[in-house]
């Protein structure tokens, strides 16, 4: 199924065309043309004050690079690093505005980031309810890309139809290989949300294919643990330390569980008593136990419900049918239940800010996957209605990482060790991309002239 919203006012030929909506056919359609061209002047480039709003300082400085960025028609992909939090999809929807490329491509992990990233593009977020776009500027319309396309003429008139495409890259993968080419030539800049998976070969391929054409890979943690760089032009990294000094990231209160006789029980018990306190303070919050397996989830599952029958326990894995998985998710975002078990989901790019306590039954292994998944937990909400973060941890010999080790050491402080191993990490890939000259290496791995 291919998915277009259309702007407000719109309506999209028949063939193309699968809208959440409809217009009468009275109502004239507006082109994406059109929309681009209500973008010119239509953002201003000022930063938030308590008392007038505007764009956050990571979100304008990031603009600003970006768009100094392209001044130089430097075609190396720029890369750029936004802590959880920080407003990384509304810098997306500024650049997109201010930039008005002709048409975009926005590139995501996951069907569900896929629906989160184009929501947000359709109403271009808040900005326009904030006044930091103009009230005179068309929403774009914006197709989502849910499987492969089989003939150039239907990559074609999707593509046409549309100023913004959201695509998964298994998506794109399945694609015949004319009408990807089609579809891809049709795109004028590409995003990537969450590059740190982009040096996968079917992320890596599709970047490939905008070698002389603008690329900007955002992401949190801008480095993977198979050592593999981003490549790339590291042109702008906002500090872990400035995110939780401004309040974009709050404060991580970590527990260590340690129990010889039954440490899931004690890690259970702990970390639903912090639901209750934090409950009972006034905070909307909600918890997440993470395990490693779905076998594992379905014995952890009896422990919450034994201890918080009240607070409606459920569980949601990949293996599940997405309409069991929509039910949980339902749950959770209506309060209808406040625990949730997790195997592997919720993971990068969600977004709920209640999210606000973790009990870890399995650690991972990695520190990259570690960093995001406490980005969770850590991002706040501009109503500053959510209390800080509290994770316990089942303590186990982490033997993968030292830095690990460091982390989830019974006395560590969160919020300087996350804040030095981040900035660690991104420094040493910035040292990475001098090394290299910021050069896009090309299959086979010589350099180009």
């Amino acid at each position: 199924m291919l998915w277009v919203r259309l702007p407000l006012g719109t309506q999209a030929d028949d063939d193309v065309r699968r809208a959440s909506w409809n217009r009468p056919p009275t109502v004239p359609r507006v082109m994406p043309v059109e929309v681009n061209e209500s973008y010119r002047d239509a953002i201003g480039f000022t930063e938030g004050r308590p008392d007038r709003p505007g764009l956050r300082s990571p979100q304008l400085g990031a603009l600003h690079a970006v768009l100094g960025y392209w001044t130089t028609k430097r075609m190396t992909p720029a890369t750029v690093v936004m802590p959880t939090g920080t407003g990384k999809t509304e810098t997306m929807l500024a650049l997109l505005v201010a930039a008005r490329p002709e048409r975009l491509l926005v590139l995501v992990p996951s069907d569900s980031l896929r629906e989160q990233v184009a929501t947000k593009f359709e109403t271009l977020g808040v900005l326009q309810e904030l006044g930091i776009v103009s009230a005179s500027a068309l929403r774009p319309t914006v197709g989502r890309l849910s499987h492969g396309l089989s003939d150039t003429d239907t990559a074609t008139a999707f593509a046409e139809t549309c100023n913004v495409i959201v695509a998964t890259p298994s998506a794109l993968n399945a694609c015949a290989p004319d009408a990807l080419e089609v579809l891809l030539g049709a795109c004028s800049h590409l995003f990537i949300d969450e590059a740190h998976h982009v040096a996968a070969r079917t992320w890596s391929e599709v970047r490939q294919a905008f070698d002389q054409k603008p690329v900007v890979q955002f992401t949190a943690t801008p480095f993977r643990e198979d050592g593999k760089h981003l490549q790339g032009r590291s042109i702008y990294s906002f500090p872990l330390r400035e995110a939780q000094a401004q309040g974009y990231f709050s404060s991580i209160n970590y527990t260590a569980v340690i129990d010889f006789d039954d440490v899931d029980q004690a890690l259970a018990d702990q970390s639903v008593a912090q639901l209750r306190v934090d409950l009972a303070a006034g905070h909307d919050h909600v918890l997440m136990a993470r395990v490693r397996g779905v076998e594992r989830a379905k014995a952890i599952l009896p422990l919450y419900e034994a201890i918080a029958p009240d607070l409606s326990p459920v569980i949601i894995n990949s293996r599940m049918p997405k309409t069991q998985q929509r039910d949980a998710l339902k749950a959770l975002s209506e309060r209808t239940s406040r625990i949730i078990v997790c195997v592997n989901m919720l993971g990068e790019g969600f977004d709920l800010p209640a999210l606000k306590i973790a009990a870890v039954h399995d650690p991972q292994k990695s520190l990259g996957v570690t960093l995001q998944f406490i980005g969770r937990f850590a991002r706040t909400s501009a109503s500053g209605s959510f209390g800080e973060a509290s994770i316990f941890v089942a303590r186990a010999e982490i033997e993968v990482d030292k830095r690990l080790r460091e982390l989830y050491a019974e006395d560590s402080d969160w919020n300087l060790i996350l804040r030095n191993l981040t900035e660690a990490a991104v420094d040493e890939q910035q040292a990475v991309a001098r090394l290299r000259g910021g050069i896009h290496q090309p299959p086979g791995g010589s350099s180009p002239s």
